[in-house]
């Protein structure tokens, strides 16, 4: 016990620490993660020992990650993304497969390795795209939703081929039917028995503890977790038990909740999984296998991203989100490290090869970190190349959209908050653009027959089709501070009497104050909002003064040399210099409707 809680501690030690290095060096804290593996493993100082246990605390994370997984597969979410997702995701493993079988055939691999490595080629890492694409808040973007949506088909085959080896008995190549067919059934009954619960008794229940967050996030583990042991009792993987868990909860009206709450654990188990990951990484053996590593992870890196574009181009999707959603799923899973595992435990698989796969896993996982946190530039870099991938049948960019607007205003985002922006820019304002990244909302807005156009602000063919220079003002309501920076770096190269006024949202006083300093207009700090209105209520039932609470206090304003204490502070000193430029806003939008007015004959 002592020998546990010694190397599991050090495994959580060395992640944060080499993590911090990471972060400083803006480099991708999954290679952070196997970097302190490697550190402290065999290959390292030789800290740890006990691997095997580490990796059983690790499975947790795969666990949790596979119930999470499942949460988002909400009805509505695979209604709206069913078939791209169906024929991407099949259509990716197809070709994946048919291909990475003759490169796998040609250097002398037997049939049995053949298929284990072909499966293992065909998957890609959840755990990297839903990390990094939540990272990016690109969760709600078409690419997130079409790539997250193509990992659960991915996902679902994966948990087949993971039955389908539950037919194997140890040291046998034959496949046992009866036993196949034994544990397919139970697993069946499982899931309808799961889901019949939920359905019929959860719900309720769920609607009676839901007041208690402590209570609803408890139950939900002790769900996921119950499920998983049942699931291992009938020969399964308890990962396929949390799978199912998660789906039986996906329709209830709790899972924004339980999955908010839930992916903090995940993410503390699934960081011991990448480290274990790189402390059990066996180098000695695979020498002979260095070429056929070098050609099947660039086939992974390149030929993966290619497949999903013509697949995604054929479909009709412009080459941007195609080009996003390819880079999303260039790396292996960590599902085809669990079947090269339970290959080696069947005695299908030599070490060599596990050891192969493990590498290939870490190196494309780790690349492919690159292309999703670099995606726009790399995009911005090929996208003349790329117009390959768009074929004559793909649709033009979803868009209701008047051409040659003037003095309108365009409204970057359109979620909670710029739903109610939009409602109050219709009631004073003819001419607007609502610009959006999300597929579902932009159909909405063209049913109700508002101006709106689909697309992402670091698109900058977008931004060319919306002719900025022509707009009064532009108000983003996006999330990413990057995107906002992407925004106003374009715009300066607009010819100063021509910029639009450029209104954007902050999380923090330190971002906003940065958004501002960069040239920004007025920046809007969101966790403020709510305390600016009960002010405003306050003033009028009390009489108090005008001054909102986040004003600069005339000492603060005074004193340049006073360091700033916390974030509070950069709030005042972001509101105080708002109200400067209000000013010089209203002067300026003056200023352009004097010039903008008919001279009389």
């Amino acid at each position: 016990m002592e020998s546990l809680f010694f190397e599991l501690g050090l495994v959580v030690i060395s992640a944060a620490l080499v993590g911090v290095v990471s972060y400083f060096l803006k480099q991708p804290l999954i290679l952070a993660y196997v970097a302190a593996g490697v550190l402290i493993g065999p290959f390292g100082f030789g800290f740890v020992h006990d691997i095997h246990t580490i990796h059983i605390i690790a499975e947790v994370g795969i666990m949790l990650m596979l119930f999470l997984v499942g949460l988002e597969m909400n009805p509505d979410r695979m209604k709206d993304l069913g078939a791209v997702a169906f024929l991407t995701g099949v259509g990716q493993v197809l070709f994946t497969g048919l291909i990475g079988f003759l490169i796998i055939s040609f250097f002398g691999f037997d049939l049995i390795e053949a298929i284990y490595l072909v499966i293992g080629l065909t998957l890609s890492s959840t755990v990297i795209a839903i990390k990094l694409i939540y990272d990016k808040r690109d969760n709600n973007a078409l690419y997130g939703q079409v790539a997250i949506s193509i990992l659960l088909v991915q996902d679902v085959i994966a948990i087949l081929a993971l039955v389908a080896l539950s037919g194997f008995t140890e040291g046998s190549f034959t496949f046992d039917f009866m036993r196949f067919g034994g544990i397919l059934l139970k697993g069946i009954l499982l899931a309808s028995v799961v889901i019949l619960i939920s359905r019929y008794f959860l719900g309720y229940l769920y609607n009676k503890i839901a007041t208690s967050n402590e209570l609803l996030i408890l139950f939900s583990l002790s769900w996921c977790f119950l499920v998983a042991l049942l699931s291992e009792m009938i020969g399964m993987n308890v990962e396929i038990g949390a799978f199912i868990a998660g789906i039986s909860l996906a329709s209830l009206p709790y899972t924004f909740e339980i999955n908010s709450k839930a992916k903090v654990l995940r993410d503390f188990f699934i960081t011991i999984f990448f480290v274990a990951l790189g402390a059990g990484l066996v180098f000695s053996s695979m020498g002979p296998l260095i070429p056929v590593f070098i050609i099947l992870s660039l086939f992974v890196l390149i030929g993966n991203p290619i497949i999903v574009m013509i697949i995604m181009g054929i479909l009709g999707y412009d080459k941007r989100s195609s080009f996003f959603t390819g880079l999303s799923i260039a790396n292996i899973s960590e599902f085809s490290l669990i079947l090269m595992a339970m290959g080696s435990s069947l005695g299908h698989l030599d070490q060599d090869v596990v050891s192969m796969v493990t590498l290939m896993g870490i190196f494309t996982m780790t690349v492919s970190s690159y292309f999703m946190i670099y995606n726009n530039q790399i995009y911005n870099k090929l996208r003349n190349y790329l117009t390959i991938f768009e074929f004559k049948m793909a649709s033009k960019r979803l868009s209701n959209i008047q051409t040659g607007l003037k003095d309108h205003i365009i409204l970057l985002g359109c979620g909670q908050m710029g739903q109610q922006i939009l409602g109050q820019i219709k009631g004073f304002k003819e001419d607007y653009v609502v610009v959006d990244h999300y597929n579902s909302v932009i159909k909405r807005l063209i049913k109700k027959g508002d101006s709106c156009i689909f697309g992402d602000v670091e698109d900058t063919e977008l931004l060319n089709e919306l002719g900025l220079e022509n707009a009064e003002t532009i108000i983003s309501t996006l999330p990413n501070p990057e995107d906002n920076l992407f925004l106003i770096k374009y715009i300066e190269k607009i010819p100063h009497d021509k910029r639009p006024i450029v209104l954007v949202t902050a999380d923090s006083g330190r971002e906003g104050l940065e958004l501002f300093n960069r040239g920004a207009d007025y920046v809007i700090l969101k966790h403020y909002l709510g305390a600016e209105h009960v002010h405003q209520i306050n003033r009028e039932l009390y009489g108090l003064e005008e001054e909102s609470p986040l004003s600069l206090m005339q000492e603060t304003a005074t004193d340049e040399g006073k360091k700033f204490k916390g974030d509070q502070d950069y709030a005042k000193l972001l509101h105080g210099l708002n109200k400067l430029r209000l000013v010089e806003i209203k002067q300026k939008i003056a200023k352009r409707h004097i010039q903008l007015k008919p001279k009389k004959a």
